[in-house]
């Protein structure tokens, strides 16, 4: 039974234990929400100085915006002409091109205006906050699942990237749907949140179809792992739920559409090395390769060039850049973001630790993909600018991580505010109930 929202278990000695709950109070929602508005409104101030100023355009920023801008009109003309002018090239359907849909038709009822594009990546990646936040309240304490949500909301890439007409932020929210949903899974909680997971599935096919190619393997897989390595009292909510979500996956996509996801575009040679190792040679160039010449390490020649490859990758993952060639503008400007990610490589390592004893079931899947991806982005890419925008995919993921590992009693704080939250619950209620033990928020082997 549940009382105050929370849930009500009888243990063996016949006393009452509350136990987490995944709701959260409108106190709790209406302070992550006051973050939501502070991030939006500095994304519009940040996203009405570069319109103004035209800053990215002179200091080359990024490529990228100037050629959606270009096929964005080029769509947008074609829908006003009535098929009267030629259809880019380059956008041979939704699969991979759906942010180029979206900006053409928001050219087209908008009069070709890029402001109105930025507005909505700005959007998109002040939901990113929301979506992490309540990630993160499913596996921890609300203190802890603010802090997500804070960082989530100024992490300097996260920031930028969803200021620019680029499909970034678009990216990283559909990512963090498809963990939100994972997470919700294996917590127990809500249907709306579960449903996540498919939406951003579908959301990243049309985003970054190669990504999503790797999910529909990876997600089942570490949600198998969540239920081999750990132990929960959710296993047969989630078992339910796993399997409806199977059998709608199977009847909406079925094997023509798994099929067709893996044969669009970079899916088609997702699993191909000789592909690998041809990327890695093309984009290594410009100021952000990490080889110098066209001495790159092939993948799978030997252990050392794999190992060396692989690692070089991991490094510029998390540190993006290399002290030694500051010879950009970018390089420069990321130096705050490799600050921060520094101050929090520690306590990823204490935040895993953390999660493998006390929030196992719940976070090990989501651990899983996210790892996943991040070792195929180091293995295949070369050049660290877009490494560094990628690595938004599953960034939020550390930040929960980190947040969790950041407290230096974590165990300790969390049954103090178990002991604050059952007495304060007890008070209220005309019959009491037994105060909660010491540990019954942390739970090892959940």
């Amino acid at each position: 039974m549940k009382i105050w929202g929370r849930r009500i278990q009888v243990q063996s000695n016949g006393m009452l234990y509350l136990e987490k709950s995944p709701r959260v109070s409108g106190v709790e929602f209406a302070r992550i929400l006051r973050i939501f508005w502070i991030g939006l409104s500095l994304r519009v101030g940040l996203v009405l100085f570069l319109q103004g100023t035209g800053l990215e355009r002179t200091l080359k920023l990024t490529k990228d915006a100037f050629l959606y801008d270009s096929l964005g009109k080029q769509i947008a003309e074609h829908y006003r002409t009535n098929g009267g002018t030629s259809w880019p090239d380059r956008v041979s359907g939704v699969l991979d091109h759906l942010y180029e849909h979206f900006v053409g038709l928001t050219y087209y009822f908008t009069d070709d205006s890029m402001l109105f594009v930025r507005l909505c990546n700005s959007l998109a990646g002040c939901l990113v906050i929301l979506a992490t936040w309540r990630m993160a309240r499913y596996v921890t304490d609300a203190d802890t699942a603010y802090r997500c949500g804070l960082w989530a909301c100024f992490f300097p890439t996260q920031f930028y990237y969803s200021c620019l007409p680029v499909r970034d932020a678009h990216s990283t929210l559909a990512m963090t749907l498809v963990f939100l949903g994972m997470t919700a899974l294996t917590a127990g909680g809500k249907r709306s949140h579960v449903m996540a997971l498919p939406i951003g599935i579908l959301l990243t096919a049309g985003y970054r179809t190669y990504v999503a190619t790797v999910l529909v393997f990876l997600v089942p897989a570490g949600l198998f792992a969540a239920m081999l390595l750990a132990r929960s009292q959710n296993k047969t909510k989630f078992l339910g739920r796993a399997a409806l979500l199977g059998v709608l996956a199977l009847g909406v996509a079925g094997p023509a559409g798994i099929e067709k996801l893996s044969s669009t575009g970079k899916a088609a040679q997702v699993m191909d090395m000789d592909y690998w190792n041809s990327t890695r040679q093309k984009m290594n160039r410009g100021s952000g390769a990490l080889y110098g010449g066209d001495e790159v390490p092939e993948l799978g020649k030997s252990i050392v060039s794999t190992v060396q490859g692989v690692a070089i990758g991991l490094y510029f993952f998390f540190v993006s850049i290399n002290p030694a060639e500051m010879d950009s503008v970018r390089q420069w400007m990321a130096v705050p973001e490799v600050l921060i990610v520094l101050y929090m490589i520690p306590k990823l390592y204490r935040g895993f630790r953390r999660i493998m004893r006390y929030h196992r079931f719940e976070f090990i899947a989501v651990l899983f993909v996210a790892v996943a991806i991040t070792f195929a982005y180091s293995s295949v890419t070369t050049n660290a600018g877009p490494l560094m925008r990628w690595r938004l995919q599953v960034a939020n993921v550390y930040i929960v991580m980190a947040a969790i590992g950041l407290s230096r009693n974590y165990a300790f704080e969390a049954r103090n505010r178990a002991r604050r939250e059952s007495l304060e619950s007890g008070r209220e209620q005309a019959g009491g109930v037994p105060a909660a033990p010491p540990g019954w928020q942390l739970q090892p082997g959940r």
